[in-house]
């Protein structure tokens, strides 16, 4: 595992799209996903770098057809101890 990434987007609806194109882009694995209030939700990912980028590029995309994204972000080479949040 090279990187976590996560895409914010409004509503749940909005975060199960985002999950189902993530996981269908690339092989990248859903570790969670968290309510940032406000109707707002994360859906973390990770996996191998280049395929987190096209599988939140993927999310990206089928969430703006539908909702609102409203925040996305790739964290490469993470410390090791990140992996204790999942």
């Amino acid at each position: 595992m090279d990187a976590y990434g996560y895409i914010e987007v409004l509503g749940l609806v909005c975060a199960v799209t985002a999950a189902d194109a993530a996981l269908k882009a690339a092989n990248v694995e859903v570790v969670g996903k968290e309510n940032t209030g406000a109707g707002m939700v994360a859906v973390i990912v990770k996996g191998e770098i280049g395929a987190v980028r096209a599988a939140l590029d993927a999310a990206e995309e089928a969430v703006s057809r539908i909702g609102k994204v409203v925040h996305t972000n790739v964290i490469a080479k993470p410390d090791p101890s990140l992996g204790q949040l999942y």
